[in-house]
């Protein structure tokens, strides 16, 4: 299905991710009790709305944005910006960025009615509340847990194990309303892996933490937004995708983490004769892709950045390989406050930049740079601002599309 040297890092990632959690750790962290292993877990997106130790839970959280874009569109299938919630694309009555509120709202289903066995539901109710998204339905089983080390089987639907970017895909996450072109274009985006995974963390040394991820599903059938959400439960052809995360974790006070991510499998495996000789999708087509991401944290500061590579190898196209490459920084700095409301003030930057080939067109080169303040009303209700401006060019013509947003996000 894919080339011999393409599945040769993964069997290094899986020889050491199975050797990682069983080897003999110092004497010194074997008085850690149990929950420890929770400080250096990986961190997914709907991981701090689901307890799955309870027996039954209830979470979610309920979004208002509010967006007034520039009217200049671009030139990728959805133009600029990229809104969450709704991809924006141009209007079907006035042929630009439309403006205005969006909602969002999500419902976390969670628990663990037996020992060491446990399921999660998440729902997405977004823009037209009677289209619900499942992105994950996903059941879980602790093979091994100790106060060393932890390894879980997952299975059904769930986050794609690849960086960091799928937080953007949430409101309640997302520190703009807009995502980041990094996180919309470099890899196939909002990815919700059907298949099955391990993932497990491990104690390596005081202060030194190791989580990972490595997971074969039913793939992906596409970079553009809207296959990758809902085509992606069943798998009607013989694509598989093979991916991983590992992840070290430095200091259990500040949380600081460095994570590698690998992917490679079929997108396609015939040609759609109906579509443009210009659409990618059109063309029989593998891909691979490799990451690394950067989050840290210090006192009042903190970073979180990555930056992504992918190629897109096709057959019988006008290019046989199509590479995209981007990257996305986030630095903060917060207030705190000794009071029960309107407790943490947060300072905001973002800069995104992708470029990305295409067919016929030229190098594609989007950039994004935000500003914005969250303000923290209560220990679940926060309120968001942000401007960002957008723009595109290399060897497209210039284009500027700025976005001003608020939002309000309460999580229950």
């Amino acid at each position: 299905m894919y080339h011999a040297f393409r599945q040769a890092p993964y069997l290094l990632i899986l020889g050491f991710l199975c050797a990682s959690p069983m080897r003999a750790l110092a004497d010194e962290n074997d008085d850690k009790d149990s929950a420890g292993t929770e400080s250096i877990r990986r961190k997914t997106p709907s991981g701090e709305y689901v307890d799955p130790a309870s027996f039954f839970r209830f979470h979610g959280y309920v979004s208002l944005s509010y967006t007034e874009a520039g009217k200049a569109l671009g030139t990728g299938p959805d133009g600029t910006p990229h809104i969450l919630v709704s991809s924006p694309g141009p209007a079907a009555t006035t042929g630009r960025n439309p403006g205005g509120f969006r909602n969002d709202s999500a419902l976390f289903v969670g628990g663990e009615p037996f020992d060491g066995v446990g399921g999660i539901i998440e729902i997405h109710f977004v823009g037209d509340a009677t289209d619900p998204v499942i992105t994950e339905a996903k059941l879980t089983w602790d093979l091994l847990e100790n106060s060393q080390r932890t390894l879980r089987l997952v299975a059904g639907r769930y986050w794609w194990p690849f960086g960091i970017h799928n937080d953007e895909w949430f409101s309640a996450n997302n520190r703009f309303a807009l995502l980041s072109p990094a996180a919309t274009e470099t890899v196939p985006t909002h990815y919700n892996e059907v298949g099955a995974m391990l993932e497990g963390e491990a104690f390596l040394a005081a202060q030194l933490g190791l989580n990972y991820a490595l997971s074969i599903g039913n793939g992906v059938p596409s970079f553009s937004l809207m296959p990758n959400v809902r085509a992606t439960g069943a798998d009607s052809n013989d694509d598989r995708s093979l991916s991983g995360r590992m992840g070290l974790v430095i200091g259990e006070k500040y949380r600081s983490e460095i994570g590698f991510s690998l992917a490679a499998g079929q997108l396609r495996d015939g040609e759609d004769a109906t579509r443009a000789t210009t659409d990618p999708d059109r063309y029989r087509a593998d891909f691979d892709a490799w990451g690394i991401d950067l989050t840290l944290g210090w006192h009042a500061l903190a970073l979180r950045s990555y930056y992504y590579a992918s190629n897109e190898d096709l057959r019988a196209a006008p290019l046989g390989q199509l590479k995209r490459d981007g990257y996305t920084i986030e630095p903060s700095y917060s207030l705190r406050f000794e009071r029960e409301r309107y407790n943490r003030v947060t300072l905001l930057g973002r800069y995104s930049s992708v470029d990305e080939q295409t067919l016929g067109l030229g190098t594609l080169r989007r950039t994004q740079l935000g500003l914005g303040i969250n303000l923290q009303i209560t220990r679940s209700f926060v309120a968001k601002m942000g401007f960002v401006a957008q723009g595109e060019g290399a060897q497209m013509p210039s284009i500027k599309n700025d976005a001003f947003t608020l939002s309000l996000t309460d999580v229950f």
